[in-house]
């Protein structure tokens, strides 16, 4: 009893303890970081893929090899090219650590349905990579332009991404999940981040672009892509994502503030916490969309000359800050409303919420009912803070001015 008892806890011990059936080592497969995916000349689809060169990220240098390689194919479906890449890679591709997908203009204006459907399926490409929809250049593009301090063009832009949302918010961070959910919802359209080149790309793509004090191109984050299910409709600027932002989840982001309106000086503030809500309800036949902005501020700096020592001036810059940010938020909706006539922000979904039975009854004809709706928006702002000083030195250089005079 006793053997038999000992035989069976080690062959339960001989199991827990073995490897990963199917692990690979480092030198038999090879990293993707980026894909793009454009019109074919010959096929339907081109597919690009940026892979990294292991080595050269190695801490204790690279060899001075290139750090990343890229290759294109073209085929009428993206699931069997990004299998068939080993005609020009010599190992196994996994996908699995993808940060950037990059959708050519182009080919998002025909739709994204004919290869989104792989992405999500499958069960080796994890749905945490950014979209990207580039304007005014080939998507291939941005995964070759090369940067002094990356040595991946496609973690270069994803570190970007994290950075402009962190900082700025002029980033919506759409993640596969985000746009399928909004693809398929009634009271929702997609968005994603447009980027583009500034600089002439072709120069980009040379090892010596990342060499040079003034960069012969670089990828920048340029607005907001806007469609209709996947049909690409057109593009806002980059003011405008932002502004998408507010009634998202807007991190931090800095507005320049006029003084007054007759001088042409202003002041910093920093946004330092958001919350953004939002109520549709119906006056007669008509949406009422209410959006209200609570935030939180500090004083980063000023060109006014006010003292800053007085709760009237505080109260003074709330009050401008209120108005620009109720101002800006309405301009991008009502654009939205009158250019597009599609609810990429949401409202849908929030009468879904609030009241289901009148959602129901205008569901399919959502779209009609927002490009009508009366909009409304009301911002409260708090400024907590102005640095680590309270008095500008601007003040006192305003008073020995006038004194002079």
């Amino acid at each position: 009893m006793k053997k038999s008892l000992f035989v069976f806890f080690f062959i339960i011990t001989i199991c827990l303890l073995t490897g990963c059936w199917d692990s690979q080592e480092l030198n038999e497969v090879s990293i993707v970081t980026g894909l793009a995916i454009e019109k074919g000349e010959d096929k339907k689809f081109r597919l690009s893929v940026e892979v990294i060169n292991a080595s050269e990220f190695a801490h204790n240098g690279g060899t001075g090899d290139a750090p990343s390689i890229v290759f294109s194919m073209e085929g009428d479906s993206v699931s069997e090219l990004a299998d068939k890449m080993n005609k020009g890679f010599i190992r196994k591709l996994i996908y699995s650590h993808t940060r950037v997908l990059v959708i050519d203009e182009e080919l998002a204006r025909t739709g994204l349905v004919g290869f989104l459907d792989f992405f999500e399926r499958s069960g080796e490409i994890r749905n945490d990579f950014n979209i990207l929809i580039t304007r005014g250049v080939k998507a291939s593009d941005i995964i070759k332009i090369t940067y002094p301090t990356q040595k991946s063009p496609s973690m270069k832009v994803s570190s970007q991404s994290e950075t402009f949302m962190r900082e700025w918010g002029g980033d919506p961070h759409i993640r596969l999940t985000d746009f399928v959910e909004a693809l398929v919802s009634n009271g929702r359209h997609p968005v994603a981040a447009s980027i583009s080149v500034e600089g002439e790309p072709h120069k980009g793509k040379t090892v010596d672009n990342n060499k040079n004090l003034d960069l012969d191109a670089i990828v920048v984050f340029d607005g907001l892509a806007l469609f209709k299910n996947d049909k690409l409709q057109g593009f806002l600027t980059l003011e405008d994502s932002r502004n998408y932002m507010w009634m998202k989840d807007l991190e931090n982001t800095t507005l320049t503030i006029p003084c007054s309106e007759k001088e042409d000086n202003y002041s910093d503030i920093r946004i330092i916490h958001s919350k953004p809500e939002k109520t549709v309800r119906y006056k007669g036949d008509i949406p009422e969309i209410t959006i209200t902005i609570k935030a939180e501020a500090n004083l980063q700096g000023t060109q006014c000359g006010e003292e800053l020592s007085k709760i009237d001036t505080y109260k003074n810059l709330e009050k401008e800050l209120s108005k620009n940010i109720e101002s800006t938020i309405f301009n991008t909706v009502t654009k939205v409303q009158e250019e597009y006539g599609i609810d990429i922000f949401g409202f849908g979904e929030d009468l879904r919420r609030q009241d289901y039975q009148k959602y129901k009854q205008v569901e399919k004809e959502w779209d009609k009912e927002f490009s009508k709706a009366e909009i409304n928006v009301a911002a409260d702002t708090f400024i907590r803070r102005s640095g680590i000083r309270s008095d500008s030195f601007l003040t006192e250089l305003k008073k020995k001015m006038e004194e002079e005079e």
